[in-house]
């Protein structure tokens, strides 16, 4: 299993002699069983590699299983598990996830809510309807998957859920009206469920990233100029990787006192959104 070492340089104002040390920090992921959904490509699948790079064991959830079996390739370790299911069929989610703990017998350590789709529609094009298909894979099957596997009989104590949203959420650009309200709903439902939940000791944080290089969105950043993204994103385009980093630091121990927060991971992009639609 893959370690990862940090050194600290300890200084005391006073005159006793110390040497710098080296301190073993332990992510906690080990053995522990985590959800990931969405685990099919972009940031789901990095999160799910990453997680079994730590030890930790993942349950694969996302719609197309060929797609799930390519992120399962890529994994570390054993006791992972692919359990295809479509989110948007909210009256089955609680019978899902009683599923996925009859797998194996064992209870949740933490999940990541990483399925979701994205809708750039104009104001003036909007209807209900597309408003409603948007909201309830980002939105509503987020709250639906989060009641049922915050329950005693299916997750344990101390556990950490971690829901993907976006910059969107934050900085909508135009015709991000459904995108950017769903997310900010699943920002509002996340601090609600961190108040809720803390007695358990279930701390519940999201990520919010500007735009992610994936094949959604691959084509924008190959037609965008060079020197644009670079004026905009001045630590760099945002990968999939760069997103799963920060999963991890929420789901493990490093995180343990910190609940209830959103962090924007903007890539030096302060809140200024790329136009998906102009080109």
């Amino acid at each position: 299993m893959r370690q990862y070492i940090v050194c600290i340089e300890v200084t005391f104002m006073d005159d006793r002699d110390i040497t710098p040390n080296s301190v073993l920090f332990n992510f906690g992921l080990e053995g522990k069983k985590y959800l990931v959904t969405g685990a099919s490509s972009g940031i789901g699948q990095a999160t799910a590699i990453a997680i079994s790079k730590l030890g930790g064991k993942v349950v694969l959830n996302g719609r197309n299983k060929e797609r799930l079996r390519q992120t399962l390739s890529q994994m570390d370790g054993e006791g992972h598990y692919m359990m295809p299911f479509d989110l948007i069929n909210l009256d089955d989610i609680g019978e899902f996830v009683d599923t996925c703990i009859k797998t194996d017998g064992k209870k949740f350590d933490g999940m990541v809510y990483s399925a979701g789709i994205s809708q750039d529609k104009p104001l003036r094009a909007e209807t209900i309807e597309s408003l409603h298909k948007i909201m309830t894979i980002n939105f509503f099957a987020y709250v639906t998957l989060l009641k049922a596997i915050s329950s005693r009989k299916a997750m344990n104590n101390g556990s950490s859920i971690v829901a993907v949203s976006s910059g969107a959420a934050g900085s909508p650009d135009k015709s991000q009206l459904g995108y950017g309200t769903s997310k900010a709903a699943l920002d509002t439902a996340s601090g609600v469920a961190a108040h809720e939940l803390v007695s358990k000791r279930i701390r519940v944080n999201t990520v919010r990233p500007g735009m992610v290089d994936t094949a959604m969105t691959k084509e924008f950043f190959a037609k965008t100029p060079v020197d644009e993204l670079n004026a905009r994103y001045q630590l760099g385009i945002i990968h999939p990787e760069d997103i799963a980093q920060s999963i991890i630091f929420f789901l493990s121990d490093l995180s343990s006192k910190i609940t209830g927060q959103t962090v924007y991971i903007s890539g030096g992009n302060y809140g200024n959104g790329l136009n998906f639609l102009k080109q």
